[in-house]
């Protein structure tokens, strides 16, 4: 590498790093992405929520013809409580479509991995390595590398860290700050997050008595459910309040997943299915914390920077999660694609501190009110006191005060931001028309 060429490195093979591989492909910027998994495609995890603001950057990438082959739309959820009495459904995902022209759609992360990883031509999924897990990060005056466990060294200009809520990046970032006599005000504290529950998640084959699409709902004192359902399989998540908050890293075994089925085993999904039964007959099923927070500081020395769950991590209760770091890609290669068109050769760091400064300040203030707002509706579902029930029971349940609480929060997903150098998807059909480069222009009437 000289001094003249700039290139990204991207860690983590997730969704988010893979939106940001196609970004950086579209933008003309040289990447590599290094993935810790044996391969980029790996059938693990919980299903994901693709809300119309992830939706319409990934039309922008011309990926919703593949995408609607293996998601189901969402429309009402249906609601009982902890002994199967119905709460009352919930619209909000019917809202989204009126207001936005397209329904949130549910998807495995194998299939959404799946489709942005295969919809890369073959030139650039060569620069996606697997088995390439971050042992240390180091910079120079021009470069900064990215050293491997297994030996191999990775130099660029900056590194990305997608790399989820645990990020190898994110506490390499840090130590790279303390080294440099960063001041303690400047420095993202060694465990940026708060976990307040646990979750385990259970996929299953879908039930007879439920058809693609369906999503269910059980409320109640210190534990919530969330069923999506698809095709061939199902997924429950299963959310429960810890004790006391905690800071610390929470890891389980099999033996923790069967102590919290045996306490939450009988609670229903929906007529005749409990917990229990769909664990009973799980596909996959895996047990984790609900980590909370926005770390403060999203970059180092224009050198290091972070997107998605390494930079903010949502409970899953609005599924706006991993959307939101798919926006923070496009915005921060927004950034990344002017400064280094500013001029020849690659930008300075003073240039690249610019951009990631403007990336962090044009992000923060949403991530913010997402993140209090997924975890204001996961304590909501979990009953956490008297007020948070009497909201759920007698003020959520009522159809007029979601369509107004979705109505309130429309203009703002209108001006979510997408690419700036890729023509957008018209998205036609919606109350509530799409912003272009931060305006609103006229909403399109449905056909």
């Amino acid at each position: 590498m000289t001094s003249t060429h700039f290139k990204v490195i991207v860690v983590g093979g997730g969704p988010v790093g893979l939106t940001a591989a196609h970004a950086l492909w579209r933008a003309g910027i040289d990447f590599v992405l290094l993935e810790s998994r044996p391969s980029i495609v790996i059938d693990a995890g919980s299903n994901l929520v693709l809300l119309p603001m992830g939706l319409r950057l990934l039309g922008q990438l011309g990926l919703l013809e593949a995408l609607n082959t293996v998601s189901s739309p969402l429309g009402r959820i249906q609601r009982t409580d902890h002994v199967g009495c119905d709460i009352g459904d919930a619209n909000f995902f019917v809202h989204y479509k009126e207001n936005h022209g397209i329904a949130p759609r549910v998807i495995s992360r194998l299939d959404l991995t799946q489709v942005l990883y295969t919809t890369l031509p073959s030139e650039v999924q060569s620069c996606l390595l697997p088995d390439k897990r971050v042992a240390t990060i180091t910079t120079t005056p021009n470069f900064t590398t990215v050293n491997c466990t297994d030996g191999t060294t990775h130099t660029g200009s900056i590194i990305i860290g997608a790399d989820g809520a645990h990020s190898l990046v994110r506490r390499q970032m840090r130590a790279l700050a303390l080294q440099s006599g960063s001041p303690p005000d400047e420095v993202n504290p060694e465990q940026p997050f708060l976990t307040t529950y646990q979750a385990i998640w259970v996929r299953f084959p879908t039930p007879a008595n439920l058809t693609p699409g369906d999503a269910r709902e059980t409320h109640g004192v210190g534990a919530a459910v969330q069923l999506f359902a698809g095709e061939e399989t199902s997924v429950i998540g299963v959310y429960e309040r810890l004790a006391s908050p905690t800071t610390a890293r929470l890891r389980f075994g099999a033996a923790e997943e069967e102590a919290f089925i045996a306490r939450r085993g009988n609670l229903p999904i929906s007529a005749g299915l409990t917990i229990g039964d769909a664990y009973a007959a799980r596909v996959q099923a895996g047990m984790v914390s609900l980590e909370e927070g926005v770390a403060a500081h999203w970059s180092w020395d224009s050198r290091v920077v972070l997107v998605g769950d390494a930079a903010h991590k949502f409970t899953p209760s609005t599924g706006a999660g991993c959307n939101n770091g798919m926006v923070d890609v496009a915005v921060l290669v927004n950034q990344l694609r002017r400064c280094t068109e500013a001029g020849l050769g690659a930008p300075s760091k003073a240039l690249v501190a610019e951009a990631l400064a403007a990336y962090q300040e044009g992000r923060y203030a949403e991530v913010v009110k997402g993140c209090q707002g997924a975890g204001q509706a996961t304590a909501t579902a979990t009953w956490k006191n008297a007020v948070f029930k009497f909201v759920d029971l007698h003020i959520l349940a009522n159809h007029r005060v979601q369509k107004m609480f979705m109505g309130r929060a429309a203009p703002a997903i209108a001006r979510t931001p997408v690419l700036e150098f890729i023509e957008g998807v018209p998205m036609a059909g919606g109350k509530v028309a799409w912003a272009e480069n931060g305006v609103q222009t006229r909403a399109v009437k449905a056909g």
